[in-house]
């Protein structure tokens, strides 16, 4: 029979090696609850892994969520709005700050500078108001955003 964490935790497997992680008051122990949404959260990641380009960073998959969930809630959002909702680090430095540019790009169209670009969003301009640009959703962004909702909504 092989030794699981539930009988590490119980400590009634026989470890080879000291496993200060697994006993009953370890950080190890109070994630065991949440397992189930740590797999759904690597799923996720591994879809759009597979979908994206080898450099993305966690910024850019922060305004692609961020762009989804504006949507969602049929809200109108603009770059700058994305980038204040973001916040700041546990420096102060601003989470989207310059480099907001390059992350929302990234989920445009293809062009001859960013060739790499999904087309998972679209900028449109408000027709009040021509200086501020929406975000939107292109049908193979909601795809995707499904897709993800999807697989963190999946039962044990």
């Amino acid at each position: 029979m092989t030794d699981t964490l539930d009988m590490f935790i119980e400590h009634k497997a026989k470890p080879t090696h000291p496993l200060r992680l697994l006993q009953k008051d370890s950080l190890m122990a109070s994630i065991k609850p949440h397992v189930w949404t740590l797999t759904l959260f690597a799923a996720a990641l591994q879809e759009l892994a597979s979908e994206l380009p080898p450099r993305v960073t966690v910024r850019q998959l922060l305004t692609f969520a961020m762009i989804v969930e504006e949507v969602g809630m049929g809200r109108n959002s603009t770059i700058a709005h994305i980038r204040e909702k973001a916040g700041s680090d546990k420096h102060g430095d601003e989470l989207l700050g310059q480099s907001i540019g390059r992350s929302y790009q990234l989920f445009l169209k293809p062009t001859k500078k960013e060739p790499d670009a999904l087309g998972w969003a679209y900028v449109e301009e408000n027709e009040d108001d021509r200086r501020e640009k929406f975000l939107r959703l292109t049908p193979e962004g909601e795809e995707v955003a499904l897709k993800i909702a999807k697989l963190l909504k999946e039962k044990p």
